[in-house]
């Protein structure tokens, strides 16, 4: 079966003047359809340059990204691909969502991009109301500002906006790492429900590798704009082969560890929400 997005030799070198800088180098890697790929590494890695460059935000300056077999890049242009057919959720929600904008209208706000007969049939209010609803928060406060949220709910609005086309394949660029460990649990939980009930194909960003145990099917890890391992979460977990793996793996506390200031590890949180819901 062919991957449904193959990223082959890709790179992205930014010049300022006489000086270079290669923030990533020959990368490779290809995601199955209905996989959760993960992509981990310290910051400065390249890996959120990755998944801008997969989303048309940055252009690559060597190599090849196929989605579906069809090059998102020709000359430095962005191929669109169906409209919709792929979303990014960012980071911090509090600078990816407008704050002049209510949610109602940062959420159908993708839509715009869509064709007339599509945008009508997928904004309707009973599909908005039961998308919100569906993320976790209430159809009153499709009338709200952002500010008027905390961050784990900012960012379920954020999945909301990425998930009113119907996309097939979603960049989740450290979609938790701006919130607290027992909210990150609940929204890491929605992601892995959202993928299952719509068939969702997630290319995961992060640097934590608890969370990317707990998402991802298989993995690569980045060290300096370089993948230095790709795998099986199960067989990079168990047996990584490189030592930048090694150390980071070892910077993981123990399940067995003793709490410290009576804060549990995001790994303890994350098994304890899975339980609950389970």
């Amino acid at each position: 079966m062919n991957p449904l997005l193959q990223v082959a030799g890709i790179g992205k070198e930014y010049r300022k003047g006489s000086q270079s800088f290669h923030a990533v180098s020959g990368v490779d890697f290809s995601i199955a359809r209905g996989e959760t790929f993960g992509l981990i590494g310290e910051s400065g890695s390249g890996k959120s340059t990755i998944g801008k460059m997969i989303t048309g935000l940055e252009h690559p300056t060597s190599g090849s990204l196929l989605y579906d077999g069809t090059p998102l890049w020709t000359d430095n242009k962005f191929n669109r691909l169906k409209p919709g057919e792929m979303q990014i959720v960012f980071q911090d929600p509090q600078s990816s969502l407008d704050p002049r904008m209510r949610v109602q209208s940062i959420i159908m706000e993708p839509l715009q991009a869509l064709p007339a007969a599509e945008r009508k049939a997928k904004g309707t209010t009973e599909k908005l109301h039961a998308l919100i609803t569906r993320v976790g928060l209430k159809v009153e406060h499709l009338n709200r500002f952002p500010h008027e949220f905390s961050g784990g709910q900012r960012q379920r609005i954020a999945i909301a906006r990425a998930l009113i086309t119907d996309p097939a394949f979603v960049v989740l660029d450290e979609p938790t790492s701006a919130l607290d460990v027992s909210v990150q649990a609940h929204v890491l939980n929605l992601l892995q429900e959202l993928k299952r009930e719509r068939n969702l194909t997630y290319l995961f960003i992060s640097h934590n590798m608890s969370v990317i145990r707990y998402m991802c099917d298989r993995m690569a890890v980045m060290q300096k704009g370089r993948i230095v391992e790709t795998g099986t979460v199960a067989d990079i977990f168990n047996n990584p082969k490189d030592a930048y793996t090694q150390t980071l793996l070892s910077s993981l506390p123990s399940l067995h560890a003793k709490k410290v200031d009576n804060e549990c590890s995001t790994e303890q949180s994350l098994e304890k929400s899975a339980s609950k819901s389970s």
